[in-house]
C-alpha cells in the first residue's frame, strides 16, 4: 500500500490526482484508463472536500492498494461527516435536461466508471474503495 495524506481542501486536489495518476501509470494503465481513473478520483475527492468537511477542516488520505491482480484499488479515507455515497439513488438521466435536479451526477459517474466500488465506515472514518481493472 502506498499512501498520501493532505488537508481536505481543493488546494490539495492537483497533488492528490498527480499521486493517483503516477501510481496507476506504474501499473501499466493506458492513457484513456488513466484519464478515467483521474476523473473518478476527482469526483470522489471533491465530494469529500465540499460535503464531508463543509462545517470543519480535516485530512484526507488516499491509499493505492497493490495486488498481484492486474488492478488498482484507490481508497479515500476521511473523518468528515458520515455518509455512504452509494446509498444515493441514480439520477434520472432520461428526463429533459431542463427538468433535472442539479447535482448528483458525481456518484453516478463513480459507479459507472469503476469496475468495483464499495463504501464502509470504520470508527470515525469514511472509506470509499474504487477498483479499476487493467485490461
Amino acid at each position: 500500500m502506498i499512501m498520501k495524506k493532505m488537508p481536505a481542501r481543493v488546494e490539495s486536489l492537483h497533488e492528490l490526482l498527480t499521486f493517483i495518476r503516477a501510481e496507476a501509470k506504474k501499473r501499466g494503465f493506458s492513457e484513456s484508463a488513466l484519464n478515467r481513473i483521474e476523473l473518478v478520483a476527482e469526483e470522489a475527492l471533491v465530494n469529500v472536500f465540499v460535503h464531508g468537511y463543509a462545517q470543519n477542516q480535516g485530512q484526507v488520505e488516499v491509499r493505492c492498494l497493490v495486488s498481484d491482480d492486474p488492478e488498482l484499488t484507490i481508497e479515500i479515507h476521511d473523518s468528515g461527516v458520515a455518509f455512504d455515497p452509494l446509498s444515493l439513488a441514480d439520477p434520472d438521466v432520461q428526463s429533459d435536461l431542463t427538468k433535472r435536479k442539479i447535482g448528483g451526477m458525481g456518484v453516478f459517474f463513480i459507479r459507472k466508471m469503476t469496475d468495483r466500488v464499495a463504501y464502509r465506515r470504520e470508527g470515525n472514518s469514511n472509506i470509499l474503495a474504487m477498483t479499476f481493472l487493467n485490461r
